[in-house]
């Protein structure tokens, strides 16, 4: 069976996990499989936004792959992590946005691969948390970095800390999730989501995206000298003189990404 499928929906490539019967824990070879999709879509002709979603009704994912993890050493369990930390590094890295369309369980590692993404969808029927803390270990991956970032550091701890799990909305509530949609319109809502970045221009949107990333941790005036140095080559690109003369002639935009 194919761990991993890829299917391009308009302007969407969707990688979806493919262990359901495994709750598509992330073994290092889905790790790895998924890392290669991220590659594939980030040099794709016409791609405009990546979704990673899930098969099967249970979970997007229940963590990563206990019943591997069990066979390895001290040495292979840390690869094992390091993997899933480098697949954050290849999304964070990704020129086009990453959604994390979720439902299900959200556990662990599985939590941690949709904080890594850009953007995040959940079903109602999510449940997310972060079961480490009660096995012994933390979460592995990058997982309390990513989470602090997001909802800041005292509310980090008090997920963390008592190994809490919490439904979608609540999610919502906490800035973890961007859009709750029904289960059965899930996929729907994160393809229309993708359809709403096709009225921006791909350079300029992954010039943003890396603005907002690597800004975040400077301070304001360095980050904002780093925001022009993104911005300003944009000036020069076809793309821009394409939306100036779309705007003048009140017509949509044809963007090349040149």
């Amino acid at each position: 069976m194919t761990i991993l499928l890829e299917e391009r929906k308009g302007a969407a490539l969707v990688l979806r996990l493919n262990r359901p019967e495994a709750m598509n824990a992330l073994s290092t070879a889905l790790v790895h499989a998924l890392a290669e999709g991220i590659a594939a879509g980030s040099a794709a002709p016409g791609v405009r936004a990546l979704v990673i979603a899930a098969a099967g009704d249970r979970a997007f994912s229940a963590g990563t792959d206990l019943k591997e993890r069990a066979s390895l050493d001290a040495a292979g369990k840390a690869a094992q992590s390091r993997s899933l930390l480098e697949l954050t590094f290849a999304i964070r890295a990704c020129p086009r946005p990453v959604i994390a369309a979720v439902h299900g369980w959200c556990l662990g590692g599985g939590f941690e691969l949709a904080l890594a993404c850009d953007l995040r969808i959940a079903a109602d029927d999510t449940r997310f948390g972060f079961p480490e803390m009660t096995l012994g270990a933390y979460p592995g991956s990058g997982g309390p970095v990513s989470l602090s970032r997001v909802v800041g550091v005292a509310r980090a701890k008090e997920i963390l800390f008592g190994a809490r799990r919490f439904d979608a909305a609540e999610a919502l509530r906490l800035g973890l999730v961007e859009r709750v949609a029904p289960r059965a319109q899930l996929d729907e809502s994160a393809l229309a989501w993708v359809a709403e970045m096709e009225a921006t221009a791909p350079l300029a949107l992954a010039a943003l995206k890396r603005s907002l990333d690597e800004g975040a941790a400077m301070p304001f005036a360095e980050a904002a000298e780093h925001d022009q140095r993104l911005r300003r080559p944009l000036d020069a690109t076809n793309d821009y003189a394409e939306g100036l003369r779309a705007h003048a002639a009140k017509r949509k935009p044809d963007f090349r990404g040149d």
